[in-house]
């Protein structure tokens, strides 16, 4: 259950030694705050969540425990408490009285305020919420929202001409909009918006390519400079599991010399049974490491190819390649898709390649995987028998 207690925070100090008190929110791990408007003039005046040594002290302690009731009053009414991460119970407690007849724009802006985003990904929500709101107001009562509603934005994005993997995430982010409103008491629905609508399925390009497309790749000579890069980046990603990009820029090669051993970041925060991707290193990969490697260990790339920028050096070079070679379509991920596509094929069994390429756990998976787990040696083996089958 949440706990409410008064607290000072040493490292917010006022001018002149003075501190403002305040409500601490302890609730799933977390602690949030609550400013209130008692202020004292230092913190001697305050111990053990009672404000002490002021003539007026009596009186502050009693608006205090007033103020803490009113919050604890409202914990007490909410229903699925537990449910709630602590930002969002805050913004209950903030906005109680006030959660009925809610705004789609409102139940937004507290999203992304609450939850704990990447920049990345919140980037992603904001373009979602214009493609959003260039159709639904954003005023709109979110008890208002029907099937009808949704349906509507779905006909509306497909008449713009977006891909279906946009629609698809557009009508993903709603679907998040509402179930945020649902699961904090905003709305109650009877029936449920999105019940009898079907997302779309985003089209999904045969991205990877054959044990032999690999082979011609590993041995195509690049003649010019960005060329090799791109194609160095490709095979290093394959030789070490189908390791993406932003994970690759990151890793110390100094500290890693023999070994790799690294969270993914797209599912950092997601529940996973191993948080690790950990293996060997294999010999084909030192090889390209030794020579892209600057003296800090870090794979010397300009702070151009560091960035998303770095698509377009893939984007250039990797047609060149592809045409060269013989194949329809090549891109980084290939690297990835293909390593899991050969692993799987060479008998590699499933849960060894969801850890090499750092997938969060299924939810529609068994119990089983909560007692056992892969080894890094087993995913070393995995990737030993997927490169020998290069040779």
């Amino acid at each position: 259950m949440p706990s409410l207690n008064a607290v000072i925070i040493p490292a917010k100090v006022l001018k002149g030694g003075r501190h403002r008190i305040r409500i601490s929110l302890a609730h799933n791990g977390e602690t949030k705050y609550i400013v209130t408007d008692i202020t004292i003039d230092s913190s001697k005046e305050f111990k053990n969540g009672r404000i002490v040594k002021r003539g007026d002290a009596a009186y502050l302690n009693t608006k205090l425990r007033g103020i803490i009731q009113k919050y604890q009053d409202v914990i007490d009414q909410m229903e699925y408490v537990n449910g709630l991460t602590c930002g969002e119970l805050l913004s209950q407690i903030k906005n109680f009285g006030n959660n009925r007849h809610r705004t789609l724009k409102s139940i937004y802006d507290e999203f992304m305020e609450t939850s704990d985003l990447k920049p990345n990904t919140a980037a992603c929500y904001v373009q979602r919420w214009k493609r959003i709101t260039s159709y639904l107001k954003e005023d709109i009562i979110m008890d208002n929202i029907n099937y009808a509603t949704v349906v509507g934005l779905d006909k509306y994005l497909r008449n713009k001409g977006l891909a279906p993997g946009t629609i698809c995430h557009t009508m993903q982010a709603f679907a998040t909009f509402i179930n945020y409103a649902k699961r904090c008491g905003y709305v109650r629905y009877t029936i449920e918006p999105m019940t009898g609508y079907r997302m779309p399925k985003p089209d999904v390009g045969q991205s990877w390519v054959t044990p032999d497309d690999i082979k011609n790749i590993r041995d195509y000579k690049c003649k010019k400079r960005g060329m090799r890069l791109a194609h160095d980046l490709f095979m290093l990603s394959y030789y070490l599991g189908g390791i993406n990009m932003v994970d690759l820029v990151k890793i110390n090669f100094n500290e890693q010399v023999d070994k790799i051993k690294y969270i993914r970041t797209k599912t950092e925060n997601r529940q996973k049974v191993n948080p690790f991707v950990e293996f060997d290193i294999p010999e084909e990969a030192k090889e390209i490491i030794s020579r892209l490697k600057g003296d800090d260990g870090i794979l010397a790339l300009t702070p151009f190819q560091r960035s998303s920028l770095c698509n377009k050096l893939f984007s250039y070079n990797f047609p060149v390649i592809a045409e060269a070679i013989g194949v329809k379509h090549l891109i980084y991920y290939s690297a990835r898709k293909s390593f899991a596509q050969h692993a799987f094929n060479l008998g590699v069994r499933e849960s060894v390649i969801n850890y090499i390429l750092g997938h969060k756990l299924d939810q529609g998976g068994t119990s089983l995987y909560h007692y056992i787990s892969v080894t890094p040696q087993q995913a070393t083996e995995a990737i030993r028998k997927v490169l020998d089958n290069l040779k």
